[in-house]
């Protein structure tokens, strides 16, 4: 009797270990090899919510994706283009191999030369149409200068603060033959934020606007107003027409407490 007791343990000891060496070995996240055309976070078609807008599309390839999120062409965008947006994801996503929350976005739907495309909301601006700023040059040519914003994420969710870089570029509409154009990072602006253009700041520390927008001897200058955590401040964004707004330079900081004297920018 004791002998079959022994033996049985044995066989089940023997048992347990077969099964163990037949389970298959789990692979950790980051051992996992996400495609590089493939959005993560892709457990689902995503939904899609009607939001029509003016977009931008600036001056570089773009990235088409499928219903899936796979890509399946290039955009070559040989100019800054305007475009209609159509829709965008109600989630945000990070693309394959990005673990990097500020670098989430949601999927926009656009309509570029007559056709449906589904692109990354990192490659489409939205122009701000309540920022935007009419003048003239000395030549009374009619332009427009605004700031537009793509759709990845800000410096606040739904939730808390993110930490996270959030700005608006600024560019400029010439009405005669209705082309756009990206302004020169200044080249004394002390932070020097990712992109290579001007822009506007909305972090978690202060937030930029423009106020007023004027020619003064042929140099486009920009009445420029921000809001700190604590206290006011403002600047003039200066930029000459005849260098087609390729180069920028900050000038006349300053910083005040008074919300009025902030009131009163215009």
């Amino acid at each position: 009797m004791k002998k079959l007791i022994v033996l049985s343990a044995f066989y089940l000891i023997v048992s347990c270990g077969n099964k163990e060496q037949s389970k298959p070995a789990q692979t950790t996240a980051e051992e996992k090899e996400v495609p590089a055309n493939v959005a993560t976070e892709k457990e689902s078609v995503p939904e899609f919510k009607k939001y029509l807008r003016k977009g931008i599309l600036l001056k570089e390839p773009i990235q088409v994706f499928d219903k899936d999120l796979n890509v399946i062409e290039t955009l070559d965008i040989k100019e800054i283009t305007e475009v209609q947006i159509l829709a965008k994801s109600t989630a945000m996503y990070n693309l394959a191999k990005s673990t990097d929350y500020c670098l989430k976005s949601n999927f926009i739907k656009i309509n570029y030369k007559g056709k449906e495309h589904i692109v990354f909301g990192s490659s489409i601006y939205e122009i701000n149409e309540n920022a935007k700023f009419d003048f003239k040059s000395e030549k009374n040519e009619a332009f427009s200068v605004f700031s537009m914003t793509n759709f990845q994420m800000g410096a606040s969710d739904d939730v808390e603060l993110t930490g996270c870089d959030d700005f608006s570029l600024l560019v400029i509409l010439n009405h005669k033959d209705n082309k756009y154009t990206t302004l020169a990072i200044p080249d004394n602006q002390e932070y020097k934020s990712k992109t290579k253009f001007a822009n506007l700041i909305h972090d978690d520390g202060s937030s930029e606007e423009i106020y007023n927008a004027k020619v003064i001897n042929d140099t486009l200058v920009m009445g420029i107003k921000v809001g700190y955590q604590e206290g006011y401040g403002s600047y003039f964004l200066k930029t000459a027409l005849k260098d087609n707004f390729s180069k920028s330079e900050i000038a006349n900081i300053k910083r005040f407490e008074e919300e009025s004297s902030y009131n009163e920018l215009k």
